[in-house]
């Protein structure tokens, strides 16, 4: 893992579009050459393998970790000691994320103290559990998400926090010195 990873947040209640902001973030950072990683916390667990196929017997055979390779992807499933909590399972995820990355979203994980993007309720306060963990870059109002699919978030909302990101991940205090953006 590189000693210049960046590590930001997105923290929200669970439906105010995180994954949704995130669609939209990703292809803007891309777009100015951060090549960007994502840990997604899931709080009601996952089947990360489909039953009966080979792995997933391998793995319910009892062993520690299976990795399974293809063309296009690599992944690893890593059984999580009996009792482990979510909490220190970040640095076990950042550990096994490839080396070339230049930042890593987080998707959830709001215990952790890392630097974070929080969505709110329109004209409410972010809840607590959100703000004091680690320190705050900016505050989103959760839009409303329509009946046929999720929340729409503006371009100019995405093109800004793009900027904040990167200045972050520069170091840069000044957000609106953003890197020149490709053509195309």
């Amino acid at each position: 893992m590189s000693e210049t990873l960046k590590i930001f947040g997105v923290v929200g209640a669970s439906g105010s579009g995180k994954t949704s902001l995130l669609q939209r973030l990703i292809p803007e950072l891309a777009a100015r050459g951060i090549h960007v990683g994502v840990i997604k916390h899931s709080s009601h667990g996952f089947l990360a393998d489909r039953p009966g196929k080979d792995s997933y017997r391998l793995y319910e055979s009892g062993a520690g970790a299976v990795a399974l390779i293809s063309g296009e992807q690599l992944a690893t499933f890593i059984r999580r000691k009996e009792g482990e909590n979510e909490r220190g399972a970040l640095q076990q995820a950042l550990a096994s994320l490839p080396a070339d990355l230049d930042m890593v979203l987080v998707e959830g994980c709001s215990w952790e103290p890392i630097p974070r993007i929080i969505l709110k309720p329109p004209h409410e306060e972010a809840a607590s559990r959100f703000t004091e963990a680690g320190p705050v870059l900016a505050m989103v109002d959760a839009p409303e998400a329509p009946a046929d699919g999720p929340p729409h978030f503006d371009a100019s909302l995405i093109r800004s926090l793009g900027d904040l990101l990167a200045a972050e991940s520069r170091g840069d205090s000044d957000p609106t010195r953003s890197e020149p953006r490709p053509p195309g």
